[in-house]
């Protein structure tokens, strides 16, 4: 009875929610554009909002990219931490912020999926949105615990992986097919067919856009470019960030948007130049103790990030003559997927030969250390991202590159970069830093055992 009484009130909060986003949207009538993927939609958000503020009125929602996300953002509503009386305080606003939008040309939203079933799925956050730009960034393995459901009869289990990731990349691609957009911008690994107006993105010669190179050093990324339809050669320079070659996918769609809406290439270049920045912790580049580099990439980690960043910190150790770090926490939310997904990630160290792995989370232990034990030396296991970051402080390598990539889901990898930056005031530059998230992690390693 009481699980009846409660999914009743959720679904009365979300269509009151959507009821006066509707009504906002229909009193500002922005264009919308819409972005998915299972990786980089925060950074491609960032991204077209870097390229298009200069010559548009633009808003980016950043509340979240969900059921509840999107409309709050809609309404310019801050969800707060979704207590109580953060939900009173949303729930009495919503009918006064329909103006929010007005003036607004074009308004940017992510649009993640975490399940095939409504309210978490792109048929739901289509009733809510529909793009006229729809973008889709990639489809991985992410979230598919709620996607086995589907696939509980099939016994295989590599049978049923493929089977999820067809499922969650079907899912994805409603933001096109469903939402018939104006115009799609897709990678074009998906061989998507269709009669709307499409643009596509990737290394095959059949792409709109082809990638065709990457460089990254200590001082910037350049990501390298094609535009086949004018034999145009394109190179998207990104300073201050550590960027792994995955990111191409992310520039390759944010110049599709900027030259459909009409801006050139010198005006791209010069809008990421100017205004791109990524939220904290997704690949900034930190000073830590013995002349150390930190890449803090600790914000969330699906198996394509993951190793993404793996090579691409070995290619900067490599190229620097430093000794390189992993400092990884386990991939959540994968169900019966875990196993394959964090044996990939063995796979991938095994070929790099880190000089010192850290460890956390029951998920690295159980299918990664197994894998690598007779074959790295150097293996440390922690119980506590804080446990992690005092061992790695006593045996950190000068001049080494670490690299810190984990879920978010209670590992907070953030915790253990702390134990060794350089600079105190860099702790602004972490995630997971406001009053909220101090007190919850408190609370949490108190609760925690801190011997390993």
């Amino acid at each position: 009875m009481f699980k009846k009484v409660y999914s009743f009130f959720v679904f009365a909060v979300l269509y009151y929610l959507r009821f006066f986003a509707w009504v906002a949207l229909l009193l500002s009538r922005p264009k919308i554009i819409g972005i998915t993927g299972s990786v980089g939609k925060s950074s491609a958000r960032n991204a077209i909002d870097a390229i298009l503020k200069d010559h548009f009125k633009i808003k980016v929602i950043k509340e979240g990219n969900s059921e509840t996300g999107v409309p709050l953002g809609i309404l310019g509503i801050n969800p707060g931490h979704y207590r109580l009386l953060d939900w009173l305080r949303i729930l009495f606003h919503s009918p006064f912020r329909l103006l929010n939008l007005i003036g607004i040309e074009y308004l940017v939203v992510e649009m993640g999926i975490d399940s095939p079933l409504p309210p978490k799925n792109m048929d739901y956050l289509l009733t809510i949105v529909k793009p006229e730009i729809s973008v889709v960034l990639n489809a991985y393995p992410v979230h598919t615990q709620q996607f086995e459901v589907l696939f509980h009869h099939v016994k295989n289990k590599e049978k049923k992986a493929e089977l999820i990731l067809k499922r969650i990349a079907e899912e994805k691609l409603k933001i096109i097919t469903s939402a018939k957009p104006r115009i799609g911008i897709y990678n074009e690994s998906f061989k998507l067919k269709s009669n709307l107006e499409l643009l596509s993105f990737g290394k095959s010669e059949k792409a709109s856009l082809q990638i065709i190179g990457y460089e990254v050093d200590l001082k910037k990324t350049v990501f390298k470019y094609l535009d086949k339809a004018n034999d145009l050669p394109i190179d998207i320079e990104i300073k201050n960030y550590l960027l792994p070659e995955g990111y191409s996918e992310i520039f390759a769609a944010t110049v599709l948007v900027g030259r459909n809406l009409g801006l050139t290439i010198e005006q791209i270049i010069e809008g990421l130049d100017k205004n791109f920045s990524l939220p904290k912790s997704r690949g900034s580049l930190l000073a830590g103790l013995k002349l150390s580099l930190l890449i803090d990439s600790s914000y969330n980690a699906s198996r394509a990030s993951v190793l993404n960043f793996i090579d691409m910190s070995a290619l900067i150790a490599k190229k620097e003559d430093r000794p390189l770090v992993l400092v990884l926490g386990d991939m959540r939310e994968l169900g019966g997927q875990a196993e394959i997904e964090h044996h990939l990630v063995a796979d991938k160290i095994l070929e790099v030969k880190p000089d010192l792995l850290i460890f956390l989370g029951p998920l690295t232990k159980k299918y990664i250390i197994p894998r690598l034990k007779k074959k790295i030396r150097h293996i440390k296991w922690s119980k506590t991202s804080i446990l992690a970051g005092e061992y790695l402080r006593r045996h950190l390598p000068y001049r080494g590159v670490i690299l810190f990539k984990g879920s978010q889901n209670e590992l907070f990898l953030e915790e253990a970069i702390k134990k060794i930056l350089k600079d105190k005031e860099d702790i602004d530059k972490l995630c997971r830093q406001n009053d909220f998230w101090i007190r919850y992690k408190t609370k949490f390693f108190l609760g925690s055992v801190t011997t390993s």
